[in-house]
């Protein structure tokens, strides 16, 4: 798959103190002190630029490894670095589906990248940065940045990381709090259901190991805590045949089988999550997913704001091109969290959503204001 490139361009001139030669005992002294004054200015310039005195108008070239479903976080990122001052910047971008060579194509790209000799790779999925990292391992090109956004997994246990406050190797970046967002789920479903027990969730053969597993974990093991048990529908049909197994299995669930849905993101039914909503409202039951497939299913989502996640990253990208290493970045939690509902999906499921949700709704969507999947 070929390198898309996006780039813009500036210049910027540096001054240039002459050197002073007289050896007049007075002009050696004016000497020293202008010489003095200009390693100080200078100093001040390397501060403002970064210990190596990178010029943010030279020209970098960054590669970015994307999702579709979170062009928001791609496009906050790039924003940033050009409000931080980076004019002159070469993107090469890549957008991926995930499917079962996630992987897989992800490395293919990010070797390319490497070899074309990319200042830094921006991944906004954690799959693609662990992709973007084993292969700057394989080529032994440790010196180039990755930096990541990882969203359904603890970068620590997903293998990105050593520890929050030193990575241990060329990667930072920004981490949801899955356990925290889980956690606010279950509250949600429970202020719009209050006798709620039952959680249905597509499992096993409808789910990206990968992907999904360690966020499925998180549910599972948090359930007990709200009173509610997992009710697991699984398959064991080869990944083509998912949306063919998930409407058969979907059709024999009735009323009272389960009392909420919470969506896992990484599936082989690529939307899955519009299957669901559509059972969730045939059922009249609250529906909980992500924020990047809320735009085709479910009725509501407690997550981190993509946008500020790719413009907290960019951050974290300006320290690193002024100087400072990857491993002396701690990676930071996502600084944006927030509810959005679905008004017009819960009218047809048959409920409102409670005044406690609404308040604190920081988006609010119906049936015709909602953008396009496309557009999100």
């Amino acid at each position: 798959m070929p390198l898309r490139s996006h780039d813009e361009s500036s210049q910027r001139e540096v001054g240039v103190t002459p050197a002073i030669t007289n050896q007049h005992p007075t002009l050696l002294y004016v000497a020293a002190i202008l010489i003095l004054g200009g390693l100080l200015t200078y100093g001040v310039y390397l501060w403002g630029f970064g210990v190596t005195g990178e010029d943010p108008g030279r020209p970098l070239t960054i590669g970015i490894l994307a999702i579709p479903q979170v062009p928001e976080a791609d496009a906050g990122f790039k924003e940033k670095i050009a409000e931080l001052g980076y004019t002159n910047v070469t993107f090469l971008e890549e957008v991926f589906v995930p499917g079962p060579t996630f992987y897989e194509d992800s490395k293919k790209t990010a070797r390319e990248m490497i070899e074309r000799n990319v200042d830094l790779i921006f991944a906004d999925y954690e799959t693609q940065a662990k992709a973007a990292l084993d292969a700057t391992t394989e080529l032994s090109r440790s010196d180039i940045p990755v930096i990541f956004i990882s969203r359904l997994h603890d970068p620590i246990r997903f293998g990105l990381i050593e520890a929050l406050q030193s990575s241990g190797n060329n990667a930072t970046g920004v981490a949801a709090d899955i356990v925290g967002l889980v956690e606010r789920h279950f509250y949600f479903i429970l202020e719009i259901k209050s006798d709620a027990k039952k959680l249905g969730a597509f499992t096993k053969g409808f789910q990206i190991p990968s992907i999904a597993d360690e966020y499925f974990e998180e549910i599972k093991r948090q359930a007990p805590r709200f009173g509610f048990s997992v009710v697991e529908y699984m398959t064991d049909a080869p990944p083509p045949d998912a949306k063919a197994e998930f409407d058969r299995i979907a059709a024999t669930i009735k009323k009272g089988d389960i009392d909420a849905i919470m969506h896992v993101g990484g599936h082989y039914y690529a939307t899955q999550e519009a299957g669901e909503s559509e059972l969730a409202i045939r059922l009249g039951i609250p529906m909980a997913t992500n924020w990047e497939d809320i735009p085709r299913g479910g009725h509501f989502t407690f997550s981190n704001g993509t946008r500020e996640s790719g413009e907290q990253a960019a951050v974290m990208a300006d320290k690193i091109l002024r100087g400072s290493k990857p491993a002396d970045i701690p990676v930071e939690y996502a600084q944006k969290a927030m509810l959005s509902l679905h008004l017009g999906r819960a009218g047809e499921a048959g409920f409102e959503f409670p005044e406690s949700m609404l308040f604190i709704a920081e988006n609010k969507f119906d049936n015709d204001s909602f953008p396009a999947f496309e557009d999100h």
